[in-house]
């Protein structure tokens, strides 16, 4: 898990609105992010993570008020509670921020002890997290008012969980469907064979190659990808492309084997390219 970081998202769901609330003004709390790593089956099948971050979150001690208990807070004698005060210049009224209050209308004569004022803490939090089955990388799971508390006892924002999820040792995926390579002699590309492969649930499946099977020729496997999200029974399919595989170590039997091979097939030493109609056929 790498961690969280604050305000990730701010940008992307705001800050929230202010709504005036007797005097005072409530605010909603800020979004907080969160990138979580899981591994590729976790993602195909879907968990449940328990995640650990710091939050602000509304102090107990002054209700969010940030006042020491029974002092409350007074209306700003500068600006009267308006939050702004006005100078003229020439024909022009400037309002700007009230600089005894900061803009807030009231100022607090004692402030709370153990928040300082500010009406919030800081906060270790646990909480689990689902996630669905056949998740992306890269996608964010909302969890409402999970985030920071607003100021003056104002709603917590959001908490966005950003899935990374970690790659695999030999599949890549594309969406729903997943992608391989695997390995096949010379004499299993030409002669065709029953070969089985393992797929993402560890199942071995059945692949006939058939005789005279080119390199990268591509296989499909339908149903055995990546399942969409909210739609388990739905799934993408998987892709296998062939890898001819030379030895490097010949004995002398092999040798004189492939020697009577060419023979027969009667080597071209001056070869042609190939059309590029042939390659797209393939």
């Amino acid at each position: 898990v790498f961690g969280d970081f604050s305000g990730l998202l701010e940008g992307f769901v705001g800050g929230g609105g202010r709504r005036s609330t007797g005097r005072y003004k409530v605010q909603r709390g800020s979004a907080r992010g969160y990138v979580l790593e899981i591994n590729f089956k976790d993602a195909m099948y879907g968990t449940k993570a328990e995640i650990a971050y710091t939050r602000n979150a509304g102090c107990q001690a002054c209700s969010g008020t940030g006042a020491e208990s029974g002092s409350g807070r007074k209306t700003c004698p500068t600006c009267g509670g308006a939050g702004q005060v006005r100078r003229s210049s020439g024909f022009f009224s400037i309002a700007s921020a009230c600089p005894h209050c900061g803009g807030e209308g009231y100022i607090i004569e004692n402030p709370c002890k153990v928040c300082g004022g500010s009406g919030v803490v800081r906060k270790q939090q646990k909480i689990k997290v689902t996630i669905p089955a056949g998740i992306e990388n890269g996608k964010k799971i909302s969890l409402s008012g999970q985030g920071d508390a607003g100021p003056n006892g104002g709603p917590a924002g959001d908490l966005y969980v950003v899935i990374h999820i970690r790659p695999h040792e030999y599949f890549e995926r594309n969406e729903n469907d997943v992608y391989c390579v695997i390995p096949v002699s010379i004499s299993q590309a030409a002669l065709g064979a029953d070969l089985y492969v393992t797929n993402l649930e560890d199942k071995k499946i059945r692949l006939k190659i058939p005789p005279g099977t080119q390199e990268g020729k591509i296989f499909r496997l339908r149903g055995e990808g990546f399942p969409y999200v909210g739609s388990p029974g739905r799934r993408g399919d998987m892709y296998i492309k062939i890898m001819i595989r030379i030895p490097t170590r010949l004995s002398g039997r092999s040798k004189a084997l492939l020697k009577e091979l060419a023979e027969i097939e009667g080597e071209i030493t001056d070869p042609k390219p190939v059309t590029l109609a042939e390659l797209r056929s393939r």
